[in-house]
């Protein structure tokens, strides 16, 4: 982790000395008390439910050197005198931004920025798939992609880092600024554009605003922003808010598209540029990511050839398309991508599955219901419904929770059965009893982390190996 001098966090943060200063070389700057070592300088972050500022005694009886204050607490305290190395600041969130920044400019990697609607954190990691065998290349963890998360990423900078690739999310407007000003970024990334958090910003093209605030920290004169051409609201709008170059890419640009299975894994083949690139991961939404990830590759000087094999070697996280075994049963697989969804993303990925049905397997859909979608929800969830129920290759669908019973009524004609369940309990009884056998079957799930998919597997292979269930196998 990055370490400051007590003038650097005083200048870097544009906070105020509110205690009598106390000698020290250098303290590296730490947001946990439980962690918290002496010599360390605290940050005090605040949530709904706590305040870190309540626990500023506990970091210096810890050996904490000096923190960070809001001003606004400072005189309602005149206890914190006692503590030396105190630094009030209008925020302390935005003194973690100010200094990510300064140890980012320190380093000074070459900082790609990425945000959309949806499949971030699958491009960054296909990004870092790409990069890391050419160059020195650090990521956000996760999808710690907030002003917390952000600067921890920066702070985490390594001094041999020569690429670091920098993940950006937003809840309303004005938010991805604040990033993209912190991390000032080389080369930023719009992957796509979609109807996720549309209950917030209340329209495609607000959400497109939102997105494009990423070029607030890029620098007109040197930096690329790379765009999917494809996404609403995207091109139109990108002249009006940014002065640089601009890289646009769409899905036509990708020739051949072929699904294919590679040691029993489904991917998709595609050629760009002269060069043929295996994703080991099914759908055009995919290719879609790829060729983003290949104009962010170029901007930085690299070829298609050379990012080709980092590519071939992507592996999606876990909630984002996994798939294993699932134990217990006969052949039987469970694809977990209920990390998140959104109506474009739910739709891209569902087909992508599909794509990949083989005759010899049953093919299941577990969907949760979609968060963040406000007034509009019921609209989207019958929307995919409908959509749903038009799908071939499935053999049935079960859905779950309050929004889930609107996409079940609209799916209500569909050729194959559909089940609706009222909690993950009712849903594994569905799937290991009745008339449906949970046998020589790809178990797909998709919906919002509130619905808990994940969950799902543990709970059936549990299922499987209750008593109840060794008689009836029996």
């Amino acid at each position: 982790m990055s370490h400051f001098t007590y003038q650097e966090l005083l200048e870097g943060s544009q906070g105020k000395a509110a205690s009598s200063h106390s000698e020290f070389k250098q303290a590296r700057l730490w947001t946990d008390t439980r962690t918290i070592q002496p010599g360390d300088f605290f940050l005090p972050l605040s949530g709904e439910r706590f305040d870190g500022h309540d626990y500023l005694e506990q970091a210096f009886h810890a050996g904490a050197v000096g923190a960070f204050v809001a001003a606004d607490k400072v005189q309602a305290h005149p206890d914190w005198q006692t503590f030396p190395n105190l630094i009030a600041v209008e925020s302390p969130v935005m003194a973690y931004l100010a200094m990510a920044r300064l140890h980012r400019n320190k380093i000074n990697p070459k900082v790609i920025a990425i945000t959309g609607s949806s499949g971030k954190t699958t491009t960054k990691e296909m990004l870092f798939a790409a990069l890391s065998p050419l160059k020195k290349t650090q990521k956000t963890d996760k999808n710690f992609n907030n002003e917390v998360g952000v600067s921890q990423t920066l702070l985490a900078l390594q001094p041999d880092t020569e690429i670091l690739i920098v993940e950006m999310g937003m809840r309303g407007l004005r938010q991805i600024y604040m990033l993209s000003e912190a991390a000032c970024p080389d080369v930023a990334i719009i992957n796509n554009i979609g109807p996720a958090h549309i209950g917030l910003l209340g329209s495609l093209e607000n959400i497109a605003k939102a997105k494009l605030e990423i070029t607030e920290g890029l620098n007109p004169a040197t930096g690329t922003l790379v765009i999917n051409q494809d996404a609403p609201h995207l091109a139109e709008l990108t002249p009006t808010g940014w002065s640089g170059k601009t890289v646009a890419y769409s899905l036509s640009e990708a020739q051949n598209i072929t699904p294919v299975y590679e040691q029993g894994q489904p991917g998709v083949r595609f050629e760009y540029a002269g060069v043929s690139i295996v994703l080991p991961v099914p759908g055009e939404h995919m290719v879609a990511n790829a060729l983003g990830v290949l104009k962010v590759g170029e901007a930085l000087g690299f070829s298609a050839a050379q990012l080709a094999p980092g590519l071939s070697a992507f592996k999606p996280e876990k909630g984002r398309g996994e798939r294993k075994a699932l134990k217990g049963y006969t052949d039987v697989w469970v694809i977990d991508d209920a990390y998140n969804a959104n109506p474009d993303s739910a739709k891209a990925s569902i087909k992508a599955f599909l794509s990949t049905a083989q005759a010899d397997q049953q093919h299941f859909l577990v969907v949760g219901g979609m968060k963040e979608l406000g007034d509009l929800s019921r609209q989207y969830h019958e929307q995919l419904g409908l959509w749903l129920a038009g799908q071939p290759h499935i053999d049935a669908l079960f859905t779950l929770g309050e929004e889930g019973a609107w996409l079940a009524d609209a799916a209500g004609n569909a050729r194959f059965p559909v089940r609706h369940a009222q909690s993950l309990t009712h849903l594994v009884s569905q799937l290991t009893s009745g008339s449906i056998a949970l046998q020589n079957a790809v178990v797909y799930l998709k919906g919002s982390r509130a619905y808990k998919l994940d969950e799902l597997p543990a709970l059936l292979e549990q299922a499987a190996l209750s008593p109840a269930s060794q008689e009836v196998r029996s």
